[in-house]
C-alpha cells in the first residue's frame, strides 16, 4: 500500500515527459509486401493493439496512422490469405517513422486441416548443452534466458522460431542469480535477477541489455499493468495485505483515480484477527513496530504470526485486461468480472464461476491473453495434464477446452493462436527445450 505515493512521484516526474513536449503526436506511414516476392499487399487490416485506431494498406500495400505519442505500438496484421502478423514498433525521439512488413501466405485449407489435427508439438530451440529457463517475444524473434546447469550463471539469447542463435550476452556475477523475464507496460523484457534487474532491447541484431535501480523497478515499473487510450493503469498490490486498488492516470492530468477496490473479505476477517491471537508480549511489539513505520498494528501482526506464510493465506489474483477497447477485471474473489468503458466508466458486472471446478486444486490461477484475437484462457491442471479453457472476455462464459500434449510444461505464454512453453520429458536427461503448439 505504501508504493502508492511513489508510484504517483515517479509518474509525475517521468512518465508524462510527452505532455510538455511540442508534439505529441506520430505519423506512422508503412508498407506491407510478401514474403520472398515483395510483392504489395492490398486490405491488410492494421489495428493498434489496445486502442480503436486501425486502418487497411491500399494498392501499393501503403498505410498511415496518426496516433498519440508514447514509446511503443504493437500493430495488429492480418488478411485472409497471410498470416497474421505483430510488428512492434518503437517511437524514440522521432515524429514521422517508416516501417516495411512481410508477411507470409498462409498455407492451403487442407494441409492446415492435416497439420492441426495431429497437434504435435512444435520444437522451436532445443539445445543439448544448456537448457531454456524464460522465454519472451521480440518482434519476429525469441528472447531466452539459458543456462547450462545454474541460473547463477546464466546468458540472454536472440533466436529465431527456428532455433537459430543470433546474439548472446552473459550476465554478470554481480547481478545476481537470474530468476525470470518480466515483460513491462512499455513493451520491454526485463530481466529479474537477485540483485539486479536490466532491461533487453535489441539494436541491429544485437542485444542491449540496461541496468535498472531495483528500487525504482518495484516502485515504478512493476505496479504499472497497461496503458490504453491515454491512461496509465497500475495498483498497489503487496501480496502480504488481502486488499489493493486499481487506479488511472491521465497522460494530461497529474492526479490518480481510484478505477476499482479488490479484497477478499473472509480472509480479512482472519487476517485482522491475527493480533487478537498474539500474546499480550507480542501485541505490544506489533504496536511499537506500527508506530515507528506508521502502519497497522493488524498488518504488523499477521506477519509476525506467520499467518502470511501459512496454508490459510491466499495471495489475491485479479488481474486486468484492456480487450477491445474495454476494461476487464476478473475480480476471482467475488466471482465477478467487471466491464469498463475506455472512458473509465463502469459498464456492468458479470458473474463467473469457471475458478469453482469440483477440485480446487485443478484452477491454477492464472490466465492469458492472445492480443492478437483478444481471447482469454484459464490455466487448469487434472490428473497430471494442463489444459487451457477459452473464457469469453464479455460473458465470463468458458468457450472451449484445449489439452496440452506436454503435461508438465512450465513459463506458458500465448501468441497468435499458439501455446508456447518450456518443457523436459520426465525421468529424462534431455535439457528444457522450447515449444510450441496451435491451440484449437
Amino acid at each position: 500500500m505504501l508504493k502508492l505515493k511513489y508510484i504517483f512521484i515517479f509518474l509525475l516526474s517521468f512518465g508524462f515527459k510527452i505532455v510538455n513536449s511540442q508534439n505529441d503526436k506520430i505519423f506512422i506511414k508503412g508498407k506491407i509486401t510478401e514474403t520472398g516476392s515483395n510483392k504489395t499487399i492490398e486490405g491488410v487490416a492494421i489495428q493498434v493493439s489496445n486502442t480503436s485506431f486501425g486502418t487497411f494498406s491500399n494498392k501499393k500495400g501503403e498505410f498511415t496512422l496518426d496516433l498519440p505519442k508514447k514509446a511503443i505500438y504493437k500493430l495488429l496484421l492480418s488478411h485472409v490469405s497471410y498470416q497474421s502478423f505483430i510488428k512492434e514498433v518503437k517511437a524514440g525521439k522521432l515524429d514521422t517513422l517508416s516501417v516495411t512488413i512481410s508477411l507470409l501466405q498462409r498455407s492451403n485449407l487442407l494441409d492446415s486441416i492435416s497439420v492441426y489435427a495431429v497437434h504435435k508439438p512444435e520444437t522451436l530451440v532445443g539445445k543439448t548443452n544448456y537448457s531454456i529457463f524464460d522465454f519472451d517475444f521480440y518482434e519476429d524473434k525469441l528472447i531466452l534466458l539459458t543456462a547450462q546447469n545454474s541460473l547463477s550463471k546464466a546468458q540472454i539469447q536472440l533466436s529465431t522460431y527456428e532455433g537459430k542463435i543470433i546474439s548472446s550476452y552473459e550476465l554478470p556475477k554481480e547481478a545476481g542469480e537470474a530468476k525470470h523475464f518480466f515483460h513491462d507496460y512499455e513493451g520491454y523484457t526485463d530481466i529479474i535477477c537477485k540483485d539486479s534487474v536490466f532491461r533487453l532491447d535489441v539494436l541491429n541484431t544485437e542485444l542491449m541489455v540496461m541496468p535498472i535501480q531495483q528500487k525504482d523497478f518495484t516502485k515504478f515499473i512493476e505496479p504499472i499493468e497497461d496503458t490504453a487510450n491515454s491512461h496509465f493503469y497500475y495498483h498497489d498490490n503487496w501480496e502480504k495485505y488481502p486488499l489493493f486498488n486499481y487506479y488511472y492516470l491521465k497522460t494530461n492530468d497529474s492526479l490518480n483515480h481510484l478505477l476499482t477496490t479488490i479484497t477478499n473479505s473472509d480472509l480479512m476477517k482472519l487476517y485482522n484477527l491475527e493480533y487478537y491471537y498474539l500474546p499480550p508480549q507480542l501485541q505490544l511489539e506489533a504496536r511499537r513496530i506500527a508506530q515507528r513505520y506508521k502502519t497497522d498494528k493488524r498488518i504488523v501482526a499477521a506477519l509476525l504470526s506467520g499467518f502470511t506464510q501459512s496454508m490459510f493465506y491466499e495471495p489475491l489474483y485479479a488481474p486486468i485486461f484492456i480487450l477491445k477497447d474495454t476494461i476487464c477485471i476478473f475480480n476471482h474473489h467475488n466471482d465477478h468480472l467487471y466491464h469498463y468503458n475506455k472512458q473509465n466508466k463502469f459498464i456492468d458486472s458479470i458473474s463467473i464461476s469457471y475458478h469453482h471446478p469440483k477440485n480446487w486444486r485443478e484452477w491454477k490461477k492464472q490466465l492469458f491473453v492472445d492480443e492478437l484475437s483478444n481471447k482469454v484462457y484459464a490455466f487448469f491442471s487434472k490428473n497430471g495434464h494442463h489444459y487451457l479453457k477459452q473464457i469469453h472476455h464479455q460473458t465470463g462464459k468458458e468457450v472451449a477446452t484445449y489439452k496440452l500434449k506436454h503435461h508438465s510444461a512450465e513459463k506458458i505464454k500465448i501468441k497468435d493462436g499458439y501455446v508456447y512453453y518450456v518443457y523436459r520429458p520426465f525421468d529424462s536427461t534431455q535439457e528444457r527445450f522450447l515449444y510450441r503448439e496451435r491451440i484449437e
